[in-house]
């Protein structure tokens, strides 16, 4: 469907994904971006790690570090968002996992490279030697960000660009014939030229009163947080055994057992204790760190693990989910964009189409 010169187009979420859509958006159309919490749901509560990942296809390393790379290009346009790049380092998995990860991403031109036991040491001296392995991989270019202050800033820009913001609940679509033409909301329709789920979880229901399947599941994940510290205690991100941490912008040292959180068990707030007494193992001088509090984040996981983005073949409606959100938003909002507004399809979307999991063509 063609769109007027300058649409109105409704994007769900405000979440780091549906930020960067609106903000993307807002530069060439009239944006109403409907949230019922500005900074998302899952968002606020992810590790927010930026990395290319290993143990993905190529294509997907390729589309992870094009949005690394405009993460960089929109850090240089707003240089207030907290997006911090420092780098990480890796021991997580076993000598030739490692070796493997080194291979394959070295010979694809990722900026990683092999660093010895002393090597770590001397760029994380706060670390406890005991702790550190004999050798590990230093990612140069990763970096992290505080994810819900960033959704919340690129929302704020997108209203300096003219966008309307809607704190509210989304009920349904609006019909002409098979075409969207706008939402319900618990306040009211809102008309609109095109609409953009990016709701996260949510938007497998609200796909749902389209009779739209959307694959996509649920996962707890429990990250700690530290009591602020005014000491820069770590300059890398660490990816460690079963131990992930950072330091955020105000201090805080944050850590879950995987890069994206960790189960917390039955007794979450004991869960949240353990993973505390062996963050404090990780650091000489542990007594700096107090535990503050814990938070249980549920992030939507496609099917097959990849993000789901474009058409969703209903005419006026896309979609866009996943897990890595804060890596692939940046990407998805500059893509999404060009496809909705000027009908340009870049090529790596055909990736991760909604109709992959059918087998049949959507275009719509």
């Amino acid at each position: 469907m063609s769109l007027p010169a300058s649409p109105h187009v409704v994007v769900i979420g405000g979440g780091i994904v549906g930020s960067s859509i609106a903000w993307h958006l807002a530069k060439d159309a009239n944006v109403t971006i409907i949230a019922e919490n500005i900074g998302g749901v899952a968002t606020p509560n992810s590790f927010a790690w930026l990395n290319a990942a290993y143990n993905n296809p190529r294509f997907y390393y390729d589309f992870r570090r094009r949005s690394m790379q405009r993460w960089h290009e929109i850090g240089q346009e707003l240089p207030e968002l907290p997006i911090h790049w420092g780098g990480s380092l890796n021991w997580d998995g076993s000598p030739e996992e490692m070796n493997e990860y080194l291979d394959n991403h070295a010979s694809w031109g990722y900026d990683i490279v092999r660093v010895e036991h002393s090597d770590i040491t001397d760029m994380e001296p706060n670390l406890n030697d005991t702790e550190i392995p004999e050798w590990g991989l230093h990612v140069g270019e990763e970096g992290a960000m505080e994810a819900h202050i960033v959704a919340a800033q690129l929302i704020a820009e997108a209203e300096a660009l003219g966008a309307t913001v809607l704190e509210s609940s989304v009920t349904g679509f609006l019909k002409e014939g098979d075409l969207v033409r706008g939402v319900r909301t618990s306040n009211g329709e809102v008309l609109a030229d095109h609409v953009v789920v990016a709701a996260g979880l949510g938007s497998v229901e609200l796909l749902a009163t389209e009779n739209i399947p959307l694959p996509v599941s649920g996962r707890e994940g429990m990250l700690i947080n530290t009591k602020p510290i005014k000491e820069r205690l770590l300059g890398s991100l660490v990816n460690a055994v079963q131990l992930h941490f950072r330091q955020t912008a105000e201090g805080r040292i944050r850590s879950g057992s995987q890069f994206s959180g960790g189960n917390p068990g039955d007794d979450p707030e004991a869960t949240a204790q353990e993973l505390f007494a062996k963050l404090q193992s990780a650091f000489n001088g542990d007594e700096k760190l107090e535990y503050d509090y814990y938070t249980i984040g549920v992030r939507p996981d496609p099917e097959d693990g990849l993000p789901i983005l474009g058409p969703t073949g209903v005419d006026g409606l896309s979609i866009a989910v996943m897990h890595s959100g804060v890596t692939n938003a940046a990407i998805v909002g500059d893509l999404l964009s060009k496809q909705i507004i000027r009908n340009i399809t870049d090529p790596i979307l055909s990736h991760f189409r909604l109709d992959r999991f059918s087998g049949s063509s959507t275009t719509r």
